[in-house]
């Protein structure tokens, strides 16, 4: 009998021969596991499918490990249990990895059991809690497990890309989120055009915001965009 969880662990790490051993003696013992080796990929992998926990190497190619977990915790996977991996033994690396929202930090070289144990431990604790899926603001609505997205009684009509921009602003709310970052998130180092996150949040306000009395996505030129209410003398154009 095996208390491995029901999906699989998500491994991460550009070690491969680390990440052959760590992936062998994880499922001999009847755990699944799904291997990417840089954080672009990564965090692909997280958005198209569901995963247990997270082993998280800190130093990864493309999208580094810091990065790949704050991408997590502000709206990809929330609530996913984040194993960090790192080969130095820094007081700062460990708090760097806690301020990103590892929920536990191994340094290597480290023994398979106890990897083991501590992802026994991070899935258990994970299980138990029941995260909310729905993200407020006003009369809006966005449910993560559906992805339906309601203001007031109007159910709202999104691509897939205007309903990642609006969940990623809603989960940082009432915070401005540089136009930078927001790229980041959303096409990692492939950036497009320079009009093209420009024309998305034009689609989303216009769905948003329409007919609507309080406006809520708001561009702060220069800087960047924010889901927030204000009064409707003040609404940004």
């Amino acid at each position: 009998m095996t208390d491995a969880p029901n999906a699989p662990v998500l491994l991460v790490e550009d070690n491969y021969d680390l990440a052959g051993n760590i992936q062998d003696y994880l499922e001999q013992r009847g755990w699944g596991v799904d291997y990417v080796p840089n954080g672009a990929l990564a965090l692909h992998r997280v958005s198209e499918q569901t995963h247990a926990a997270v082993i998280l190497d800190l130093r990864l190619p493309v999208i580094d490990g810091l990065e790949v977990c704050r991408r997590l915790r502000s709206s990809i996977a929330p609530q996913i249990p984040v194993l960090m991996l790192t080969a130095a033994d820094l007081l700062d690396d460990r708090l760097e990895g806690f301020a990103a929202g590892a929920d536990d930090y191994m340094v290597k070289p480290f023994a398979l059991p106890e990897l083991l144990a501590r992802l026994r431990a991070l899935v258990r604790r994970s299980s138990t809690q029941s995260p909310s899926s729905v993200l407020r603001l006003h009369d809006l609505e966005l449910n993560t497990s559906t992805r339906e997205v309601r203001r007031g009684e109007r159910r709202l009509a999104l691509t897939r890309m205007d309903y990642s921009i609006l969940e990623y602003l809603l989960a940082r709310s009432p915070a401005v989120v540089p136009r930078q970052e927001l790229e980041r998130h959303l096409w990692a180092d492939d950036l497009p055009g320079s009009d093209a996150l420009r024309t998305h949040i034009a689609t989303l306000r216009a769905e948003v915001d329409r007919d609507e009395r309080i406006a809520l996505l708001h561009t702060h030129r220069g800087v960047g965009y924010q889901i927030a209410v204000t009064e409707p003398e003040r609404r940004h154009e």
